[in-house]
């Protein structure tokens, strides 16, 4: 049976066509009661792929749609009159659409911040007219003292979805925003970049041999976007605690040997602005951090004692967990069940 939480809201997805955005829509229609669904992406070929994803699942896709209020939505947020009409009478956004590749940022700043920043800033703008009610936008772990055009394009649409909640008139207004580390076997991860170079019969290329990072697999982050919007007040910048992590020379390392049987790795240095490890939170926001058992919570809008209680935390007792280096480590044989466990390989 359907939960009917959502029951009545109409919700708007942006980035609907990748990994995230339509893992939301997916789950949306799979587990829950709603009024309409809006899922917005620029991309026309990945809205006729999501069509098919969902027609999988309904015999009458037609019909579905119709009855079940699914729209699907082309459309780009740097576009401030599109932001404008695909809010309109939208109770919740979930606000996911982004360029994420950091070498692609790089290599074209001007339009990662077109799309990231301006983007963001129009669909805010946009939501803040229309008076939508909640507002979440999907960051990384990147954005906590960035190093990158994507990491401080991401830092810089946070604090823009964050000033909302002063910029508005209205009383029961929220926006706020959800970090998490690399979704694994999504779109141009590491995991499906290590898979391409199999198929390719080609060795696997690592760039650093201590790099670390976080990981957490598309159905747990989706759950955990879904789930912020039940207590969520406004402010905030969740993190998620139960983030995995390992060295990505460990993961190279299993791959290879799980499809080769053998080593075939080849060291290829380090990208300019490429950090060998990641922080979950930048040093400027300790002060302001606390924990409770599912989250990492900064929300300066609201003093430290006001925030423990009412998100039941405690501060933050050990803050090795911050960092993608000090966390305990998966070994190979334990990122080799994470990936069998999960259907990765």
């Amino acid at each position: 049976m359907k939960s009917k939480k959502f029951k009545g809201k109409k919700i708007l997805i942006t980035g609907a066509t990748g990994s995230i955005g339509s893992a939301i829509v997916l789950d949306f229609i799979k587990k829950y009661e709603f009024n309409v669904i809006r899922a917005l992406s620029n991309d026309e070929n990945g809205l006729f792929n999501l069509k098919h994803k969902i027609e999988r699942k309904e015999s009458n896709i037609e019909k579905f749609m119709l009855n079940n209020r699914i729209r699907l939505i082309h459309g780009d947020i740097r576009n401030y009159k599109r932001c404008m009409e695909v809010s309109k009478n939208i109770d919740i956004v979930i606000h996911a659409a982004a360029m994420k590749h950091v070498p692609i940022c790089e290599y074209n700043p001007e339009e990662t911040i077109k799309t990231n920043v301006d983007g963001t800033r129009n669909l805010v703008k946009a939501s803040l007219k229309n008076n939508v009610k909640k507002f979440v936008f999907i960051s990384t772990d990147k954005a906590a003292n960035p190093q990158t055009i994507m990491g401080t394009s991401k830092f810089m649409a946070e604090k823009i979805v964050t000033k909302a909640n002063k910029i508005s008139k209205r009383k029961k207004k929220i926006f706020y925003c959800i970090r998490f580390g690399n979704i694994i076997g999504s779109r141009g991860s590491v995991l499906e970049v290590f898979k391409d170079q199999i198929i390719n019969k080609s060795p696997l290329t690592v760039t650093n041999k201590f790099m670390t990072r976080f990981f957490i697999d598309i159905s747990y982050a989706t759950q955990k976007v879904i789930e912020t919007l039940d207590f969520s007040r406004g402010g905030e910048i969740f993190i998620i605690k139960s983030m995995t992590a390992f060295k990505i020379l460990d993961l190279a390392e299993v791959i290879s040997k799980y499809f080769y049987k053998k080593k075939s790795i080849k060291i290829i240095g380090t990208r300019p602005k490429e950090k060998i490890h990641e922080d979950l939170i930048s040093k400027n926001e300790i002060s302001n951090a606390i924990e409770n058992k599912r989250f990492l919570i900064i929300n300066s809008l609201k003093n430290t004692k006001d925030n423990l209680k009412f998100y039941k935390g405690k501060e933050i007792d050990n803050l090795d967990k911050l960092y993608s280096n000090k966390v305990k480590l998966l070994n190979q044989n334990e990122i080799l069940k994470y990936l069998l466990r999960r259907k990765l390989i």
